[in-house]
């Protein structure tokens, strides 16, 4: 499915982790669960119980399994999203893609190969209309 251009900006009140812009984490392993946020640089796995965020000028080189994503910043690797991947218009996604629901702005890049399932997705914990709205105050 693509949308036209929504506004996308990042509200961080249900965000359990932040790794924000400016910091760079490489070669690490991110597990657990809740909300992730990134906008800055992180390279390596992220096996999260909940949802991820990728701000605007946030990027990620890795292997990504998530329940929900909404992603406008810059991603390469393999991603995993049980639930709704949602791209926005800023979003460029390289590699192979696996997701219940995808969701794709226009602007929205995708290169590599994409699965999406026609089961049921999981429904995101995370208002992702708001999840933008506000750039990261740290």
């Amino acid at each position: 499915m693509i949308q036209k251009k929504q506004n996308a900006t990042v509200n961080s009140k249900n965000t359990d982790t932040i790794i924000g812009e400016g910091i760079i984490f490489e070669k690490a392993m991110l597990k657990g669960a809740g909300v992730i946020r990134v906008d800055g640089k992180f390279s390596g796995t992220i096996d999260i119980d909940g949802h991820i965020i990728l701000g605007e000028r946030g990027s990620i080189n890795g292997e990504i399994t998530v329940d929900s994503a909404l992603f406008a910043g810059k991603y390469q690797g393999n991603l995993c999203v049980k639930g709704t991947l949602h791209m926005t218009s800023t979003a460029i996604l390289t590699g192979r893609v696996d997701a219940g629901k995808l969701i794709m702005d226009e602007g929205a890049k995708l290169s590599g190969t994409c699965n999406v399932t026609s089961g049921e997705a999981l429904e995101p914990i995370v208002n992702f209309e708001h999840a933008l709205e506000a750039e990261s105050s740290f």
